[in-house]
C-alpha cells in the first residue's frame, strides 16, 4: 500500500510529479492493464489537504457516500456534497505527473512546496509548512498522556 512522505513541488502549470514508489503501487495493485498506471481521483474533505485515491478504491467510497443517510442532517449533506462535487479523475502522464485542478489547489492553499503522504489506501497532499506544523504538534504530545490514551484503546507499537 502507500507508505512514506515525499517533499515535492507543484510546477507553474499546476503539475505534481507522483514519486515512482507510489506509481509502482498504482501499477501493481490498481491498474486494469499490466502496462498502465491506474488513474487516480482527487478530492477534498477539509481545508488541510487533498485526498488522492486509486480510481477503483474511489468507486467504493463514492458509493458509500451516495448511500449515506443524510435526511434531516444538513452537515452530512454538506460534507457529502463537498467530497463528491470536488472529485476529479486525473491521468498520470508519461512523465509521472498529474495536473492538480487549480480550484482544489486554491481551496486548500497549495502553492508550490508540498508534501505527498502515503496513508495506506490513499495519498494526501499537504502544504509543506502546514504538514510540518501538524507533525510538530504530534511530536509535542505529552508521552504520559499519550500512553494513557493508547492504553484506553488497548493499542501499542
Amino acid at each position: 500500500m502507500f507508505r512514506g512522505a515525499h517533499e515535492l513541488t507543484i510546477d507553474s502549470k499546476g503539475r505534481l510529479a507522483i514519486p515512482a514508489k507510489f506509481r509502482e503501487v498504482l501499477s501493481r495493485e490498481f491498474a486494469e492493464d499490466d502496462d498502465q498506471v491506474a488513474r487516480i481521483v482527487v478530492t477534498l474533505e477539509n481545508r488541510d489537504r487533498l485526498l488522492f485515491y486509486p480510481e477503483s478504491r474511489w468507486c467504493k467510497i463514492e458509493q458509500d457516500l451516495l448511500n449515506l443517510r443524510t435526511a434531516g442532517k444538513p452537515n452530512l449533506e454538506k460534507y457529502r456534497n463537498l467530497v463528491l462535487h470536488n472529485a476529479d479523475t486525473l491521468e498520470i502522464d508519461s512523465a509521472g505527473r498529474v495536473l492538480v485542478p487549480a480550484l482544489l489547489r486554491g481551496l486548500v492553499g497549495l502553492d508550490k512546496d508540498v508534501i505527498l503522504v502515503g496513508r495506506v489506501d490513499r495519498l494526501e497532499l499537504w502544504d509543506r509548512s502546514r504538514k510540518l506544523a501538524e507533525t510538530e504538534d504530534a511530536l509535542a504530545i505529552d508521552a504520559d498522556e499519550l500512553n494513557f490514551d493508547l492504553g484506553q484503546v488497548d493499542f501499542q507499537l
